[in-house]
């Protein structure tokens, strides 16, 4: 937001992965410069609901954060599960919340195991790359933009973590209910795999994900700033490649700035309305890859539109693409145009800003490492 503070919605249920970002998020907002927002909701299907609610409410308090609430009885409608109208309720009030307290973001608690848990029940539904590569640092649904900043975080280190500041978490008692599918990956087959195949497959398993999403780095351990940042590294040599990061934030209209891919920082505007529903991938140049750049009446090639740039072959390798997660279309060059499917309706309309930059710090980082 122009002239303020990031806003982030926090959305906590009171189990132990999200009460850790809330404290997490609470410790930190000073320090990185933004505004957190508690959001629950209440969906009725339990007896202790209300106890759920009661306790995130008492700590957000303890914290200083807004608490803001939906009590409700949630309904399934003809064809759905009542997982799918739990989450169709959810979103509803995420998207309630963006608009009503103007929030850059909404942020989840999901960690390690809830990727390793996605990956293997996408496995066994044979899903192909997209899927498999499963929950992403940042995503857009139906308009709402998701962070996930503790991807790279064991459960079990948040919970220490709630323990060392003496804060217990809620516990959700259909969680130990192996009839529901991911609760069986989570009590059955992970401990297996764990126990009898390799005691680092959590790991292993994410370290996969991440690289199907073709060139995001894994995060380090501690939560990201919601301006949020995700690191990619460029091709070539592994010791002297630089690494990127990628911020993503609300805004109004767009700007008009002189084009030349590559040239960083590099800033693009899209329009909120036209990513809605849409997943989106960060990811490196792929073969036959192709954009209908704004103002264009027909497709380009990529290839066609690095020859025409000039763009240097190493370049055109290393440079992340913001691509459309589903159907591969091509959404920014950084440097270049957007696509066309995503230009910004006017000048007052509401856009999603995304600014690309050489994160030095980052690559010193990494340098110290090795």
């Amino acid at each position: 937001m122009a002239g303020g503070n990031v806003r982030v919605g926090l959305a906590v249920s009171g189990g132990a992965d999200s009460t850790a970002l809330m404290v997490l998020m609470a410790e930190l907002r000073a320090t990185h410069g933004f505004d957190a927002v508690v959001l629950h909701v209440d969906h009725g299907l339990r007896r202790d609901s209300a106890a759920d609610a009661a306790f995130v409410k008492r700590l957000a308090a303890s914290l200083g954060l807004p608490y803001h609430a939906l009590r409700t009885k949630v309904v399934r409608r003809r064809g759905e599960s009542i997982e799918m109208a739990a989450r169709r309720v959810r979103l509803g009030f995420f998207a309630q919340c963006m608009k009503r307290l103007r929030l850059d973001c909404i942020a989840t608690g999901h960690q390690m195991e809830d990727v390793a848990e996605t990956f293997l029940m996408r496995l066994a539904r044979a899903s192909g790359a997209d899927g498999l590569a499963g929950l992403k640092p940042v995503s857009f649904v139906d308009g709402i933009v998701f962070i996930r900043p503790l991807l790279n975080v064991h459960g079990g280190a948040l919970r220490d973590f709630l323990r060392s500041r003496g804060i217990s978490w809620r516990e959700d008692s259909t969680n130990a209910d192996t009839s529901i599918p991911r609760n069986r990956v989570r009590h059955v087959v992970l401990p297996f795999l764990v126990r009898e195949l390799d005691p680092n497959i959590v790991e292993h398993i994410c370290r996969s994900a991440c690289y199907l999403r073709e060139g995001l780095r894994p995060c380090s351990n501690r939560p990201v700033a919601p301006s949020v940042k995700n690191h990619v590294q460029r091709g070539g040599n592994e010791a002297s490649a630089p690494c990127f990061a990628l911020e993503v934030s609300r805004g109004v209209g767009y700007e008009k700035e002189p084009q030349a891919i590559g040239r960083l920082p590099a800033r693009a505007w899209m329009d909120a309305d036209a990513l809605r529903g849409r997943t989106l991938a960060v990811r490196k140049w792929r073969a036959g890859d192709w954009m209908r750049p704004c103002g264009f009446s027909h497709r380009r090639k990529l290839q066609d539109i690095f020859v025409t740039a000039k763009t240097p072959p190493d370049m055109r390798h290393g440079l992340p693409l913001v691509a459309d997660a589903e159907t591969d279309e091509v959404l920014w060059i950084p440097g270049y145009r957007v696509s066309e499917s995503v230009k910004v309706a006017s000048p007052d309309a509401p856009s999603v800003v995304f600014r690309l930059y050489e994160d030095d710090l980052r690559q010193k980082e990494m340098e110290q490492k090795r």
